[in-house]
């Protein structure tokens, strides 16, 4: 009777030759067709083995045979710390940013990283590069539709006075959603500055001349203090002041059989159509919009004209109309509302911003809730600041780019700028400069000076970077 065992190898002996058949055509082979592959697969695996073990030996033992960063031209780069050395004459210096990295190798270097071992044993030398320059550069993005913000935030001291500060904002449209309100154009705000007045409207910034103009307006509330640089940020339009009348008080032409006096007011009412008001010049009448009329009918000269009595109208027939002749619109109200403008009042947390859209070179004046918070941080190495610098700029993060100063409508200043996301412009020293940065002057783009004047100053960027 066979065991199990011998039935095993029974069956083990007919694979085997049914194995040998079919792979060596003999199946009375008195060696294993498939010994040699093993033997073979397992001698590799032990050879490269052993090979492995030995190199991580060798690079223990005997590290740092990196060679390749000692050619010349090329950016060597710690991999330990991320320092960045440039090889000069046996020398490893250490470069101190990454524009002055772009500056002393005419562009974009090639960069070599390199364990710290291989670079044991070489004498360091002084750093090279300008101190301040930036570290990171923007995106190649476009400065001419971007949107520079300038807000007045709110603050408030120990006694609970309010008071502003200039904070700004660069960013791309569309990139960040939009959380401000713009005004209408019927609406504007009271601002005051160095003991000014001024009216905000329609992305303009009107100067009241006399202290009585915000009353006869119907102004009545505190203007809202702001820094002078917010100010300056919104293009300047017209004075608001009263008009200057030749011959005031002296005598007038008769009008419907009785005397009349120059600086005198008018009103003519035609059934079915809107209401006119004059002023009586010395070459007839001179019709008033009711936002002249109410500078007119308030000033102190015109008072006197009345005898200090109530200004009242007086009015024209139409025979009296067709008889005296018009002026025309007064050149000193073309650039005033036809109206007084209503004054707007921000929603709860929002700042007053002015929105500079640098592809149509539309400002607008905006409610903001987004508007940069005032901050105590302190700049940057090689970093400084005017009066007039925002207190706080933020820019949305890659964006920036190559600048001058000027308008769309007008001729560049001859100095350029690159401005980074850290909030800061850079001179730049010449056209090389900029192309060595990655931004040729023909990508330029004209950015109003007083919104350039609002970014802290950083290091001047040359072409020949100094050692520090």
């Amino acid at each position: 009777m066979q065991s199990r065992r011998d039935q095993v190898q029974a069956q083990t002996y007919v694979l085997g030759r049914l194995t040998a058949a079919l792979i060596a055509a003999e199946p009375d082979g008195l060696e294993n067709p498939n010994r040699r592959m093993v033997v073979g697969t397992i001698a590799g695996t032990m050879v490269a083995a052993l090979v492995f073990v030995g190199a991580i030996l060798f690079g223990y033992f005997l590290p740092g045979g990196a060679t390749k960063w000692r050619e010349p031209g090329v950016l060597v780069v710690e991999k330990e710390t991320g320092t960045r050395y440039v090889y000069d004459r046996g020398l490893l210096r250490p470069v101190l940013n990454y524009a002055s990295a772009r500056l002393l190798f005419d562009g974009e270097p090639p960069v070599v990283s390199v364990s710290r071992e291989s670079l044991r044993g070489v004498a360091h030398g002084q750093p090279v590069g300008i101190v301040g320059a930036p570290d990171a550069l923007p995106t190649r993005t476009a400065v001419n539709q971007q949107v520079w913000t300038v807000c007045a935030a709110e603050t408030a001291d120990l006694t609970g006075t309010v008071n502003t500060v200039t904070t700004m904002r660069i960013e791309q449209p569309g990139d960040t959603a939009r959380g401000d309100r713009p005004l209408d154009g019927n609406q504007a705000i009271l601002v005051s500055s160095k003991g000014q007045s001024f009216i905000v409207w329609r992305g303009q910034r009107l100067r009241l001349t006399e202290t009585w103009l915000a009353r006869v307006l119907g102004y009545d509330r505190d203007p809202l203090p702001v820094e002078s640089n917010w100010l300056e940020s919104v293009p300047q339009g017209g004075d608001l002041a009263p008009p200057d009348v030749p011959g005031r008080g002296g005598p007038g032409p008769l009008v419907d059989g009785r005397r009349t006096v120059i600086g005198e007011l008018f009103v003519a009412r035609t059934p079915g159509a809107p209401e006119r008001r004059f002023l009586l010049e010395r070459d007839g009448l001179a019709e008033l919009n009711p936002m002249a009329y109410a500078i007119v009918a308030g000033d102190p000269a015109t008072a006197k004209v009345y005898g200090n009595r109530p200004v009242l109208p007086r009015e024209l027939t139409p025979a009296a109309l067709v008889t005296l002749p018009v002026a025309g619109q007064p050149a000193w109200t073309v650039t005033l509302p036809t109206a007084p403008p209503t004054l707007a009042t921000p929603p709860e947390g929002s700042a007053w911003c002015v929105r500079h859209s640098m592809a149509d070179g539309t400002v607008e004046l905006t409610a903001d809730p987004a508007a940069p918070a005032a901050t105590d941080d302190a700049d940057g190495t090689g970093v400084t600041r005017t009066s007039a610098s925002a207190q706080v700029v933020t820019v949305q993060p890659g964006v920036g780019g190559l600048v001058q100063a000027g308008r769309t409508d007008q001729a560049a200043g001859p100095v350029y700028y690159l401005v980074t996301d850290a909030g800061i412009k850079y001179p730049v020293g010449s056209p090389t400069v900029a192309t060595r940065l990655g931004f040729p002057v023909g990508t330029a783009s004209p950015v109003p000076r007083q919104l350039l004047e609002l970014l802290p100053t950083g290091s001047l960027l040359d072409v020949a970077p100094g050692t520090g």
